[in-house]
């Protein structure tokens, strides 16, 4: 195998005899453009379980056995957030050939997101107890908001040709 062919697959090309039929997601442009939509989701979760769920985050934390989060425990919720924008921007990329770029595509990436992170996990928690139905409840319609602000940002960032040119033409 080609060492061309073999880093096009593992980056995600499509090639058939040597030939690309589909370009790769732009590794560099994810993982910026995640990290963008993974700050606006650090934010919203901020204003979520710091002021509208506040009482309710802190008596979900002390049901939990845990007290008010150290630092340590907010630094790892931050990096796990800011690796859901990748995954969020991982998601727009994979689907942009199918879908094309741009903000409905974002939107799409950004529904498929959600009904995994915030409507599939919140239901799932909900259900066995560590947080309440209304918990929840809000989290994910907090969710419906959140995810797709997050998808666009971070969409808008994403480009498959990093050349300067495209990247200032927001080509999305």
């Amino acid at each position: 195998m080609e060492t061309a062919v073999f880093f096009a697959r593992l980056w995600g090309g499509v090639y058939l005899a040597g030939e690309e039929l589909m370009k790769g997601i732009n590794v560099s442009r994810v993982l910026l453009g995640g990290l963008v939509a993974g700050l606006v989701i650090v934010i919203g979760e901020f204003i979520l379980n710091g002021i509208v769920l506040g009482d309710e985050f802190v008596a979900a934390r002390e049901n939990a056995g845990l007290g008010v989060p150290s630092v340590a425990e907010l630094s790892v919720g931050v990096v796990i957030t800011l690796v859901y924008g990748i995954v969020l921007i991982w998601i727009y990329a994979a689907i942009r050939p199918r879908f094309g770029p741009g903000p409905k595509t974002a939107l799409i990436a950004a529904l498929t997101f959600w009904c995994v992170a915030y409507l599939l996990f919140l239901s799932s928690i909900s259900a066995n107890g560590f947080v309440s139905v209304q918990f929840a409840v809000v989290s994910i319609l907090w969710g419906l908001i959140e995810a797709p602000l997050a998808a666009l940002a971070g969409a808008w960032i994403y480009s498959e040709d990093s050349t300067p040119e495209a990247v200032a033409a927001g080509s999305v």
